[in-house]
């Protein structure tokens, strides 16, 4: 097991600035002491991610999910908890210390950053210095020589398992190359080499980590490129060829260049314009544009000038509004790639056509007016199906209108015909999307029922080995792949969300059924019926609808107190008061009250921590601060009177239900409790009215008091 140190994680944490590190790929905007933006776990229009910069956490009221940076970088990134700290502490320059047995092993992010570098290695030598002449010479032709090769660490791929038997040697386990994507399985626990007579371009992610392959096929044959597929550290729609060289050329002169292929960034980098990265076989993705522009706000898509070129540029227009991008394109003459129009003409002559980079959308209306005769009733009819086509990825747009205005302006018609005829292209436009969807969807699932069919087809043939041999070659003829494992998990972060109640509390009614406990707090949360619970231990606990709104007011109180912990000191006999649904949530709230005054919100974090690892993702999800008007000391007064209110509430209705079902009470007791419900009662109606006056701006998340709650 891995160790890392509490003062290294404190070390790391402290580094890792959670608004930053967002803002590389979420348009993030202040509102009051915390930052708004669409989450980027869930697809969402309107902002229900928040960040609270004082205490480094975070939440998404859409999705439930929240945390603090460790916990966003295990979900973006999909790592464990461990290869979390150790993602971070690589970007902060801070150097870990690890303990224990993974030390000599690593990590399984680690292992396969390490598998992935000696297999570039064995396919470097085997270029180099491989009998099979014939990539060298496919390379040279190409005007790429050796210098190239060893710059760029190209390589070829013989196939006949001698990957295989190179990485066993060298201690990868089978499971490990099936990871990696490098070795696919064959049944029988056989593996062969997954890449085969192709020559090979390594993919490095942004640190400089080689995690995957890209191989060309050198004759006739398809698929022309085969790429690495998903891993658990590769991701072709958010990964670029080449962004790790290009990173500082792109910040230095605040443009990236897109272009299709690996030979052409190379070509490219060779002719001295450095700010150049390819897209891994997919068109450019929202993830790659948020990426770049983190580094430069104008993109450069560089288009070969064949009419696939020319429909990925048209494609690319649904980023065009993003973050106040400039998003300008180059499409090459005479069907040229950027290798072949530097060949011909220079890298002198590639940047000057990339200086004078047109607007993507004045490309593409440009090239509407090329492809249709718009002096004709037909021709204007194409192309105004055309042009509404193209802006369908901008339909929600602020600026659709301005849009059809230039579509009008273009083809000489009027705006409310442009307007009119919308309506029926888009509804044609999102069926065909739809029907695309349903094929490719049916596609990938007959594809691993095949691969699944074949690798039992090899397990059980006939004929021993060779029947499994035979199989195997059939599997391999059709161009079926074994499907690549799941990753295998590391040690566990012990986060468990508190996500019962939903993404955000809402008002319910009373009469609905109780709800599922949160994971983590079973043996805290009431029981509904003790005598079932007793009788069928296995069933999962409940809690009652005002449990869970209880559970809300809590995670709100915590939000504030964590925020602002000096105003909190001055109602601790509040806080007495309250009946906590969840004993992890007065942990926190009792470590915070003990820190002392003055201690800064980031610091009574850490001290929540102490008594609560999970303590990020449960004072991350309140909203009061950032949706009302009212001060602050007023939203605490409004938690401290509404949790109070439940509490009495609670205790209520459990007096209530004694008085009815318990006949073992004497009269002492009865009128013990008769007198509790009286006082409770007084106090109810004194909170009630308390509340009443500030309820309104709460109402959004369900912690209002109404009629229908009497108890």
């Amino acid at each position: 097991m891995s160790v890392i140190s509490d003062e290294e994680k404190d070390q790391v944490r402290a580094a890792s600035d959670l608004v930053a590190i967002v803002q590389e790929t979420v348009e993030l905007k202040p509102r009051g002491h915390e930052f708004w933006g669409c989450c980027p776990f869930h697809g969402e229009k309107t902002p229900s991610f928040h960040i609270i910069p004082a205490t480094q956490v975070w939440h998404c009221f859409g999705c439930g999910e929240g945390g603090d940076v460790f916990t966003y970088i295990m979900k973006r990134e999909n790592l464990s908890f461990p290869e979390s700290i150790r993602y971070l502490a690589d970007r902060a320059g801070i150097e870990l210390h690890d303990t224990g047995a993974q030390r000599d092993r690593g990590t399984k992010r680690a292992r396969i950053y390490d598998l992935c570098a000696e297999t570039a290695q064995f396919y470097h030598t085997m270029l180099m210095r491989g009998k099979d002449s014939r990539p060298r010479e496919y390379f040279a032709s190409r005007g790429m020589g050796g210098d190239v090769c060893r710059r760029y660490c190209l390589g070829f791929a013989p196939g006949r398992n001698m990957l295989v038997a190179h990485l066993s040697q060298a201690g990868f386990t089978p499971q490990e190359m099936i990871d990696a994507n490098v070795a696919v399985s064959r049944g029988r626990g056989q593996l062969a080499d997954r890449f085969y007579d192709r020559v090979m371009f390594p993919i490095f992610d942004e640190q400089g980590h080689n995690i995957a392959f890209g191989g060309r096929i050198m004759g006739d044959g398809q698929p022309k490129y085969l790429n690495t597929a998903e891993t658990s550290v590769f991701h072709k729609k958010r990964n670029l060829y080449g962004f790790n060289w290009a990173k500082e050329f792109i910040v230095a002169q605040d443009t990236a260049i897109v272009v299709e292929g690996y030979t052409d960034c190379i070509a490219c980098w060779e002719a001295g314009i450095k700010n150049v990265v390819a897209t891994l076989g997919t068109a450019l993705t929202e993830h790659h544009v948020k990426t770049l522009t983190r580094f430069a706000k104008r993109i450069v898509y560089m288009f070969d000038g064949d009419a696939a070129g020319q429909k990925a540029a048209r494609r690319a227009i649904q980023f065009i509004e993003q973050d106040s991008m400039d998003l300008r394109c180059v499409v090459l003459p005479d069907g040229n790639d950027p290798m072949e129009f530097i060949t011909a003409h220079g890298g002198q002559e590639l940047q000057t056509r990339i200086d004078a980079a047109e607007p993507l959308m004045d490309f593409v209306y440009r090239s509407l007016q090329e492809s249709s005769d718009i002096t004709t009733p037909g021709g204007r009819a194409k192309a105004l199906e055309d042009a509404l086509t193209l802006i369908y990825p901008l339909r929600d747009s602020y600026m659709i209108d301005t849009y059809f205005i230039q579509i009008a302006d273009l083809l000489g018609l009027d705006l409310e015909t442009v307007r009119a005829s919308s309506g029926r292209v888009f509804r044609d436009v999102a069926r065909r999307e739809d029907a695309e969807r349903r094929r490719e969807q049916n596609y990938e699932r007959q594809r691993a029922q095949a691969e699944r069919a074949g690798g039992s087809q090899g397990r059980s043939s006939g004929g021993g080995a060779a029947g499994a041999r035979s199989a195997g070659r059939g599997a391999w003829a059709a161009g079926a792949t074994p499907p690549v494992s799941a990753p295998v998990e590391e040690d566990p972060y012990d986060y468990v969300p508190l996500d019962a109640y939903g993404a955000a509390p809402v008002e319910v009614d009373e009469d609905l059924p109780p709800i599922d406990v949160p994971a983590g707090m079973e043996s805290a949360a009431p029981v509904a019926d003790s005598s079932s619970a007793a009788a069928a231990p296995s069933m999962p606990i409940v809690l009652t609808d005002l449990e869970r709104k209880s559970l809300a007011g809590e995670r709100e109180l915590l939000t504030m107190l964590t925020s602002y912990p000096d105003l909190f000191r001055t109602y601790a006999d509040r806080i007495c008061s309250i009946e906590w649904v969840d004993p992890r949530h007065e942990s926190i709230a009792w470590a915070v009250l003990a820190t002392p005054p003055g201690t800064d919100p980031a610091a009574c974090m850490d001290a929540a921590r102490a008594v609560c690892p999970e303590a990020a993702s449960l004072v991350s999800a309140g909203r009061i601060s950032a949706t009302s008007k009212h001060p602050t000391e007023t939203n605490i007064v409004f938690m401290l009177d509404t949790l109070e209110l439940y509490t009495i509430k609670r205790r209520m209705r459990a007096a209530q239900a004694k008085l009815r079902q318990d006949r073992s009470l004497d009269d002492e007791a009865r009128r013990v409790l008769t007198m509790q419900a009286v006082q409770d009662s007084q106090r109810q109606r004194e909170l009630q009215k308390s509340i009443g006056g500030v309820a309104d701006p709460f109402r959004l998340i369900g912690l209002e008091t109404a009629s229908a709650d009497q108890a």
